[in-house]
């Protein structure tokens, strides 16, 4: 099975792992998006008046943690990749393998 995550999607997974982390409301987490081509896709998270930067590994982290706790599937079951497109922004496929 794939799941694509539009921009949308991944910040939404990103508020919701922010939130679980710092017991507070996923509204009240703030991200914004950054990419370069060295560095590859990360984000600036504001919560609870600290800031911290997140790379791929903790975003795909964060989707795991969204498609796990909330839908319920097996982040263990999960390949994560994270992307970047001109016209998409960030966006994220992940496969989910059962055997």
């Amino acid at each position: 099975m794939r799941i694509y995550f539009d921009e949308q999607d991944v910040a939404n997974a990103i508020c919701v792992f922010v939130a679980d982390l710092e017991r507070i409301r996923p509204e009240d987490v703030q991200i914004e998006f950054q990419f370069n081509e060295g560095e590859g896709v990360n984000c600036l998270v504001k919560a609870n008046h600290l800031d911290s930067h997140y790379g791929e590994q903790q975003i795909s982290d964060a989707i795991g943690f969204y498609l796990d706790e909330i839908h319920r599937f097996s982040s263990h079951a999960m390949d994560i990749v994270i992307g970047f497109d001109e016209d998409d922004g960030i966006t994220s496929e992940v496969t989910i393998t059962y055997s």
